[in-house]
């Protein structure tokens, strides 16, 4: 077997050293980031906590003024429903009493032409009483 050279074991000593001393600074970094960051994430959250206070309360009115809406509006169909409605009712009330009126204008225009014919006919009972008068003056004054 070959020897090894005297060289190598010490080279892989120091790089080994070096690659541990590499490691334990990486890790003091990782470390103190992570430290500095926990520090930074809990004044961060102190600092939210006040306005996740006032946020909860800023919802609260929020949903109850939500609400009232829902509930004004909920009247409001309620109302308009009934005023629906009446008007259904007032225009069915409406339309009946317009099928009366007709039917009453039309009646009216029957009885007024009824009489307006008989009219006529007196009219010529009284033309032909009214000449057969005549007629019989006249006979009397020619005879």
């Amino acid at each position: 077997m070959s020897t090894i050279p005297g060289w190598i074991p010490p080279t892989i000593a120091i790089s080994l050293l070096v690659i541990a001393a590499s490691l334990l600074v990486i890790g003091r970094v990782a470390i103190s980031i992570g430290l500095g960051l926990r520090r930074r994430s809990r004044a961060f959250s102190s600092q939210l906590a006040p306005l996740s206070a006032e946020t909860q309360v800023l919802l609260g009115r929020l949903k109850s003024e939500v609400e009232g809406y829902v509930e004004i509006s909920a009247e409001a169909r309620t109302v308009l429903a009934g005023a629906v409605a009446a008007v259904q009712t007032r225009i069915e009330d409406l339309d009946a009493l317009a099928e009366v009126m007709q039917e009453e204008v039309e009646e009216s225009a029957l009885s007024a032409a009824s009489l307006l014919r008989t009219v006529r006919r007196s009219g010529s009972l009284f033309g032909a009483a009214r000449r057969a008068i005549k007629r019989r003056r006249s006979a009397a004054r020619e005879g």
